[in-house]
């Protein structure tokens, strides 16, 4: 199974968790805390109806699953503290109302170790008996799969920068591909002849059908997880290939030279259908977009010495 993982910024996962935040309690529900003036007592977001007070927070990814759930448990127990130590301010902020649950709201929870650490930490606020705290007080992680797809994709939507990490396919995908792509391999060793030539070819296509396989498995990834933004960025695609299956390459140079060129225009329009999408992923779409056209056709060298 592939792993596609976003990388967030802390400001872009609390905008995202905020999106999230709204569409489980309402929008008129969901209160924020600055942390500018004077910390933000352990947590970022609170809704007083419900009792529940969320914090926020993302690592640097990518990382392994011992890293980022150590990493999430001492955010846990950081943030509780300051929870306990402010908890006057605590209990004022929701109205006297006993706070039932605590979440940690995270891009990505897989290890159970944090569930363990989770009821630790409930066991041992609970015998605190802090008046700031329900008797039944809960300490939880969620990630986005708590969350009803609709509103997943509706806080993907919300955030002003969008940046997944896409793995490179394996050497078994490659071959699968390779075993049953003939023609469009055929179709890509006679173009991309013109522009390295026979000696190099084979490494050619090689890199080509890797730049495919990465842009189909980005795509796929923002079709399920921000679909408005996939459909603006279909839509550019589609746009080029309709240009250059009508009028063919911008330039009538060598295959350098039409590639570059035809790789600088499709940025260009990605980076207008998809401003919030990261330099990295754009580019990553562009090159496989140019290796499909390649593969398949418009994009051909017929002025190629």
């Amino acid at each position: 199974m592939t792993i596609v993982q976003q990388i967030w910024n802390p400001d872009d996962w609390e905008q995202f968790a905020f999106s999230l935040l709204q569409s489980r309690h309402g929008p008129l529900d969901v209160h924020k805390i600055p942390s500018e003036h004077k910390g933000d007592l352990g947590i970022d977001y609170y809704c007083i109806r419900d009792a529940v007070a969320y914090q926020c927070y993302s690592v640097d990814e990518p990382i392994d699953i011992l890293t980022r759930a150590n990493r999430q448990q001492n955010k846990i127990t950081r943030d509780l503290k300051k929870l306990i130590d402010n908890h006057s301010e605590v209990h004022k902020l929701f109205v006297s109302k006993p706070v039932k649950h605590w979440l940690l709201l995270v891009p990505r929870h897989d290890s159970k170790d944090v569930n363990l650490h989770c009821a630790k930490k409930t066991a041992e606020l609970r015998a605190t008996n802090c008046p700031a705290l329900d008797h039944e007080f809960e300490v939880s992680i969620q990630d986005p799969t708590a969350f009803p797809t609709w509103a997943t994709k509706a806080a993907a939507n919300s955030v002003s920068h969008l940046q997944l990490s896409i793995p490179e396919p394996s050497e078994e995908e490659l071959e699968n591909w390779v075993a049953s792509s003939n023609e469009l391999l055929a179709n890509a060793t006679r173009k991309l002849s013109k522009k390295v030539g026979p000696q190099s070819v084979d490494d050619a296509v090689a890199e080509a059908v890797k730049y495919f396989l990465t842009a189909e498995r980005l795509l796929d990834a923002l079709r399920n997880g921000a679909p408005d933004l996939h459909e603006s960025i279909v839509a550019a695609i589609n746009t080029r290939v309709r240009r250059l299956t009508f009028a063919g390459p911008s330039c009538e140079a060598n295959a350098n030279a039409v590639i570059g060129a035809e790789v600088d225009l499709l940025i260009a329009s990605l980076q207008k259908a998809a401003p919030n999408l990261s330099d990295e992923n754009t580019q990553e779409i562009a090159f496989g977009k140019i290796s499909d056209w390649i593969l398949r056709c418009p994009l051909d060298f017929p002025n190629a010495q």
